[in-house]
């Protein structure tokens, strides 16, 4: 998929008036190049409400991403300003989260995670990566696991036609596993 512009007006750090963020497809012999930058993105994000998770913790994303670089239906979407990540969403063939939610899989796609920084928030940079990973993926069910105070998170979800299909209780975290049907 070649880059397209996200929203020019907004460059890096939401600065108004520099070049434009492009949404990109990063192939998975590219992974290793921008797991700093995908690292530092989820730091930033995670680290605050509703995830709170300790900065290490955060940083894991890239680990687990990079482990699933090499699965089925591998698919990482970028939000970029030259080589600066503003934003990131990345898939897998995968129907973990059907079963937790005692759903028969067929063949289902999980949305692992979606971040967008801060400063870039507020102008559609989410719907545009959720949108470019699942257009990347053929038409089937898919699933996702979130915060149930990831209110923006949500609300994007929602407007994109998913669905809380299951509450996910583990020790002390809650989380909505939503579902996707294929259209």
């Amino acid at each position: 998929m070649p880059a397209t512009p996200a929203r020019p007006e907004l460059g890096p750090r939401g600065q108004a008036g520099a070049a434009p963020l492009t949404i990109r497809l990063i192939m998975p012999h590219e992974v290793n190049h921008v797991l700093t930058a995908v690292a530092e993105a989820a730091g930033e994000v995670f680290t605050r409400l509703p995830w709170a998770e300790p900065p290490k913790k955060a940083r894991r994303v890239a680990a687990r991403l990079a482990a699933d670089a090499h699965m089925p239906g591998f698919t990482l979407a970028a939000a970029l300003h030259g080589d600066q990540i503003h934003g990131f969403a990345y898939s897998v063939r995968c129907s973990r989260l059907a079963l937790l939610a005692s759903h028969l899989p067929h063949g289902d796609f999980t949305l692992k995670e979606l971040a967008v920084l801060p400063t870039a928030r507020g102008c559609g940079l989410g719907m545009r990566l959720h949108d470019a990973v699942l257009a990347a993926a053929p038409a089937t069910s898919w699933w996702l696991a979130t915060h149930p105070r990831a209110a923006a998170a949500l609300a994007l979800y929602r407007h994109r036609g998913w669905r809380v299909a299951a509450i996910h209780k583990h020790r002390d975290q809650t989380r909505l596993i939503m579902l996707r049907e294929a259209d």
